[in-house]
């Protein structure tokens, strides 16, 4: 009988358990939310020192793990509300400012992104054949730079940008993909490039219809990483996928 006892317990314990555990992952819990929004004053506080900001509620987004919260904008003038998210649970950071975010000039941030890609896929093709196209995206804040500001890697941007490269790898291996991997990124540091990561794809490029839309071969990803910076690449870096 004792057993028995022993036994229901532990299995009550393990139910509760569970359902404790189901609820933190689709509703958060109280001391991660506490922890997100103490996190979120802080950073308030250094980012934006000249404005009058009010937190008003959250909640927790299960699809991306994180906190969402309203911070409203409070004084004379009309209310304004931004949306802010953090991330992580003892050591939260905030993810998305609504602030910065609103004040984004994406318009030069479009010409100035095209304008850095067509730069950089030129200095890289020079060494590496195989590249076949170059993304760039990049951040700007309205009045941070002239609207027909051209493009220079002297600028002096807040963030770090972002690059989407697309090799030809249509008869390559995966070795010779690493190899122009690594040179492409001891191109872009040697150039002193400011960037945090860099999506390179390897993609086949045959001349099956499936892959090809409004007369234009997309190809397939044959091979795709992502590395830092200063990341030392090697072959289980890279994911071989197939079509």
């Amino acid at each position: 009988m004792k057993n028995k006892k022993t036994i229901y317990s532990v299995i009550l314990v393990l139910l509760i358990g569970f359902a404790l555990f189901l609820y933190s992952e689709f509703n958060g819990n109280p001391l991660s939310k506490y922890l997100s929004k103490k996190a979120l004053e802080s950073y308030l506080e250094i980012a934006h020192p000249d404005k009058k900001l009010q937190i008003d509620g959250g909640f927790y987004n299960f699809k991306f793990k994180e906190y969402q919260f309203t911070v409203k904008e409070i004084g004379d003038n009309p209310l304004n509300e931004y949306e802010f998210t953090v991330k992580g649970f003892l050591d939260p950071v905030v993810d998305m400012d609504g602030i910065y975010t609103g004040n984004l000039d994406e318009k030069l941030m479009e010409k100035l992104g095209k304008e850095a890609a067509e730069e950089i896929k030129s200095a890289l093709s020079k060494k590496v054949k195989s590249v076949h196209s170059v993304e760039v995206w990049l951040q700007v804040q309205k009045d941070d730079f002239p609207s027909d500001t051209n493009w220079s890697k002297e600028m002096k941007l807040e963030k770090p940008m972002g690059m989407h490269i697309v090799l030809d790898a249509t008869n390559a291996t995966k070795k010779d993909v690493l190899k122009d991997i690594k040179q492409i990124q001891a191109i872009l540091n040697e150039e002193n490039y400011y960037y945090d990561s860099v999506n390179i794809n390897g993609n086949y490029f045959g001349e099956d219809d499936e892959y090809v839309k409004d007369g234009v071969n997309l190809g397939y990803v044959k091979f795709s990483v992502s590395f830092p910076k200063d990341m030392d690449l090697t072959l289980k870096d890279i994911e071989e996928l197939n079509p």
